[in-house]
């Protein structure tokens, strides 16, 4: 007696809702009837029994569960790669950027004729670092986790004069590299609008030093 019944089931659509469907499944045996071991350990026995049609859906059912684990698995935890790329930002180009060497950094350079104190370049630092940090978090929030997962480091350098500090801006610009250049309010130590430091990166190391690494540490 063939018996026919009408089982639910979730399909995923396109846009990740579920909608619910329906399925015809045909069981062959007696609704009174249920299915047993077969006694007969013979070769034929056991394939008539494992034909039945509800142990194939189990069985496809735990194949297609531990495909589905393994495929979201893989998507959430793949670690970002070093090369990616993000909306455009007007400074050339900072989203193409690409380094060789897979590592990335932020520089922080000091004007040295300033004489400033050791409290005042850790304050004027901090503002350039915290600047830059803001602008890639908004520009290339991809750019930001690769020199997190580096441990975000940061080297101070000198230069010389204001001369210098403005050719370094331009020239890290036409690389693409995140610029901040921090003027001072003047209250201490210095006169006002005095520009003191110029953080460049987060962003490849071996870019960064195409533009810094001929400076001396601060």
């Amino acid at each position: 007696m063939s018996l026919f019944t009408n089982s639910s089931v979730f399909e995923a659509s396109g846009t990740d809702n579920y909608v619910l469907g329906s399925v015809d499944i045909q069981d062959q045996s007696d609704c009174s009837s249920k299915p047993s071991v077969p006694t007969d350990q013979s070769p034929k026995a056991t394939m008539d029994y494992l034909s039945r049609p509800g142990l194939l859906s189990v069985i496809a059912g735990v194949a297609c569960g531990v495909c589905l684990g393994w495929g979201i698995r893989g998507r959430f935890l793949r670690r970002p790669k070093a090369g990616m790329s993000a909306p455009g930002n007007g400074l050339g180009g900072e989203a193409d950027i690409m380094g060789e060497s897979g590592e990335f950094k932020m520089v922080l350079i000091v004007r040295n004729d300033l004489k400033m104190g050791k409290g005042k370049v850790a304050a004027q630092c901090s503002h350039a670092a915290v600047s830059a940090y803001k602008q890639v978090q908004r520009r290339n929030p991809e750019l930001l986790k690769q020199w997190e997962y580096c441990g975000q480091p940061k080297v101070v350098l000198k230069a010389p004069d204001e001369e210098t500090l403005i050719q370094l801006l331009a020239d890290a610009k036409h690389l693409g590299l995140t610029v901040s250049l921090i003027q001072d309010a003047g209250r201490t130590q210095i006169a006002p609008g005095s520009r003191t430091v110029l953080g460049i990166g987060p962003g490849p190391a071996d870019i960064v030093d195409k533009v810094s690494g001929h400076l001396k540490l601060f």
